[in-house]
């Protein structure tokens, strides 16, 4: 999600890199050329026979509209891919900034293939997913996957701290041996500064990506991956804002019914709402404001009432 903040992959593909996403879903979504609709399942409005018939296509050959047979698809298609790529790029979950400890919380295992196949793994995170200690760190990876897939632990947990090495002869350490030659960790900002400077929106940074909040928001389950910009939903409203501009964040902010599920699910009951009020507001000031708004505003200046109806109509049903 980091690299589609910043748009990394259309970069590297104007300058002739060819960026394979490995997650399945990501993967869909790449090569339908789609944008993805939820932060843990990115393809959740995609039909398996749609899939089924993207990867006939990629393959050459038929492939059913099961799960298995998709996932197996998925599966040669990609496992080439891991090894001759010359890089691999990842995100965290958590950085332990007390050993640099990167977290990665996954259930296909591409994360493992990802950084360790390649000979050189770049980390992209943004700067709040540092923590002090590698214990605060296991907090996140265990809180994780209960809201974002309602297991208890995921089917891989990955803690890298630098590249692969070993010291089996004599005891002499080497860097480089079956995983990456290097390591290099890329710390974003991108108005996360910014957010963390003002008080009524550094709340956000709490948030530790789990979709929870989306799987209960009644304007999501509505409108899908279309209730945002690259951040979907009423959180993602506010990472708009400071990642990409005020105006990208106009329309899902007053989408937003403000009916406190979100806070609700949320494993860390981060006020959204709160953060959303306070937004509408900057927008407000920014002159960004619905038409419906403008109009009730205007109405109320004139006439007193949200409706514009004139006080001698609004009051002649109680004349005797």
């Amino acid at each position: 999600m980091t690299t589609e903040e910043i748009f990394l992959n259309e970069f590297l593909e104007e300058h002739n890199i060819e960026v394979v996403e490995t997650d399945l879903g990501e993967f869909i979504i790449q090569q339908l050329k789609e944008k993805p609709s939820h932060f843990v399942v990115p393809a959740i409005h995609i039909s398996r026979e749609k899939i089924a018939r993207l990867f006939s296509k990629l393959l050459g050959e038929k492939v059913p509209p099961e799960i298995p047979a998709i996932t197996l698809a998925a599966r040669k298609i990609l496992r080439r891919k891991f090894i001759t790529a010359n890089v691999g790029i990842s995100g965290a979950n958590a950085i332990a900034a007390d050993t640099g400890t990167i977290f990665l919380v996954t259930n296909e295992g591409n994360g493992r293939f990802v950084t360790n196949a390649p000979p050189i793994h770049i980390c992209i995170a943004g700067i709040e997913k540092i923590n002090p200690t590698v214990e605060d760190s296991f907090t996140i990876t265990r809180i994780l996957p209960l809201y974002a897939t309602g297991q208890i632990m995921t089917s891989y947990v990955s803690l890298i701290t630098g590249p692969s090495r070993t010291a089996d002869i004599e005891f002499i350490t080497t860097i480089g041996v079956h995983g990456p030659k290097e390591l290099h960790l890329i710390l974003l900002d991108n108005g996360r500064t910014n957010m963390l400077k003002d008080p009524n929106f550094k709340e956000a940074l709490q948030c530790i990506r789990c979709g929870s909040c989306l799987n209960v928001c009644p304007v999501y389950q509505r409108l899908g991956g279309t209730y945002g910009y690259k951040y979907i939903g009423a959180i993602g409203t506010i990472f708009t804002a400071f990642m990409h501009g005020i105006e990208k964040a106009a329309g899902p902010a007053y989408a937003c019914t403000l009916c406190a599920k979100c806070t609700q699910a949320c494993p860390l009951e981060l006020d959204i709402p709160k953060m959303v009020e306070k937004l509408r507001n900057k927008l407000q000031k920014t002159g960004y404001t619905t038409s419906p708004h403008k109009r009730v505003l205007t109405n109320i200046l004139r006439t007193g009432n949200p409706f514009g109806e004139e006080k001698g109509i609004r009051t002649s049903w109680m004349k005797i």
